[in-house]
């Protein structure tokens, strides 16, 4: 038991040991009237009073209990008491005062004392009296009695007749001085923390002006640097009309689809055909939904079928460039065409010929193969968030490198450098 702790029980036969709070006291704690609460009752030990510690509001400095120890007659033997107290922050609470004698004995008569409690600086406190009974006859047998508080303390000034009345004149000046003393210190350190904080925030204002600056830098260095290219690109690459006509391009005899010849260079190649042999008649085309679109270009699902012969509608791809695209990205296009479609290879998808115009785009419409599983990219993502059991397996995924290293093997041979190499170019 730790908050009553009884060595061995006084022999009360004759004398009746009684302390509580009155009614009084009572109402000034817990705001309860006409209410007594009772620490020991004729000898009798309530347990819960001592089971949690006495809260004490900031606004109460004393609390003032009751006691006595009736005796049947004058024969009987004394009870003495003697006590101590004890804070757990004597910074912000000194010790406990009581207003009796720390030692002497307990009153026949009923009686008071209070218990003041000298608060510093604004806290919460724990703190204790510990009171040892004994009698006359064997001051040896004792039994202990632990009084524990809750004070909420409040830094405030207390009037000089309520320290008188626990206080002698010098240990009231004593206790003011030691007051005093406690708000220097609490002053020096909060200058101290209000010095530091302010170094903190210092700081971090400095870091945050100093990321700022970086930024808006970097920010206008790319500016820069966007605007840089723009104008260059605007110099050098010319953006191509809207309506465009092939008939305004002074190099279109450079482009052409015959069958590639290798004892030849491109240049040597390029420059002996027209694009008559590959073109498309542009009614014998039609354009569906936008499968791709890059920056510069775009691709179509495209419907293929010949009205003359009535032949079986063919689901292929339409390859075209939008309007950001720059003539010498057009021409590239165009080049890179008419080489492939001289290409025959089980990896290649070569062109199958081009249209100048359609109701879509004003640019050329390079017209290739359909595939079923549609463009690499799109296939694999789609397996990716798909069911677990049609995941692609690493032997599928081999192969399909295989093959794409097979094609490039196939370019590399006849001198050609494949510069955009991803799953969105392959089929």
């Amino acid at each position: 038991m730790n908050l009553l702790l009884i060595i061995l029980l006084i022999n009360f036969t004759n004398a009746q040991f009684n302390l509580y709070l009155d009614s009084v006291s009572v109402e000034q704690l817990f705001e309860v009237k006409q209410h007594r609460l009772y620490f020991i009752n004729k000898n009798q030990f309530r347990q819960s009073a001592f089971e949690s510690s006495l809260s004490i509001s900031p606004n109460i400095h004393f609390v003032e209990f009751t006691w006595n120890a009736d005796r049947a007659n004058f024969n009987t033997s004394k009870l003495y008491y003697e006590y101590n107290t004890s804070s757990s922050n004597e910074q912000a609470l000194l010790r406990p005062v009581l207003n009796i004698i720390e030692k002497g004995n307990v009153p026949r008569e009923t009686s008071t004392f209070s218990i003041f409690f000298p608060c510093l600086t604004t806290n919460r406190v724990n703190c204790s009296v510990l009171f040892r009974l004994y009698n006359s006859t064997a001051n040896h047998t004792s039994m202990f009695i632990n009084l524990k508080f809750l004070k909420y303390c409040r830094d405030e000034t207390i009037n000089h007749s309520l320290l008188a009345q626990f206080y002698n004149s010098n240990q009231i000046i004593e206790y003011l001085l030691i007051k005093e003393s406690r708000h220097r210190d609490l002053a020096s350190i909060t200058i101290t923390a209000i010095f530091a904080y302010s170094l903190i925030i210092a700081f971090v204002v400095f870091l945050i002006v100093f990321c700022t600056a970086i930024s808006l830098f970097c920010l206008y260095r790319i500016t820069i640097t966007k605007k840089t290219i723009l104008i260059h690109d605007n110099q050098d690459h010319p953006v191509l009309p809207m309506s465009f006509d092939m008939t305004t391009f002074e190099d279109v005899s450079l482009y052409s689809c015959t069958q590639y010849d290798f004892t030849k260079t491109a240049d040597e190649l390029l420059s002996s055909v027209t694009f008559a042999d590959c073109t498309i008649d542009q009614h014998n085309v039609i354009l569906h939904e936008i499968i791709m679109e890059g920056k510069f270009g775009r691709l179509f699902h495209c419907s293929l079928h010949d009205s003359s012969t009535k032949m079986s509608t063919q689901n292929i791809y339409g390859k075209t460039v939008n309007s950001f695209a720059t003539s010498t990205q057009l021409n590239q296009m165009l080049h890179d065409c008419c080489l492939f479609a001289t290409l025959k290879h089980a990896t290649i998808n070569s062109p199958l010929g081009i249209v100048y115009k359609n109701e879509l785009s004003p640019y050329p419409l390079i017209v290739y193969p359909y595939s079923n599983k549609g463009i690499l990219k799109r296939f694999i993502i789609q397996n990716r968030t798909s069911a677990r059991e049609q995941l692609l397996s690493t032997q599928e995924l081999v192969y399909m490198a295989i093959h794409i290293a097979k094609g490039l093997h196939f370019l590399h041979r006849r001198k050609m450098l494949m510069k955009d190499i991803g799953t969105r170019n392959c089929l």
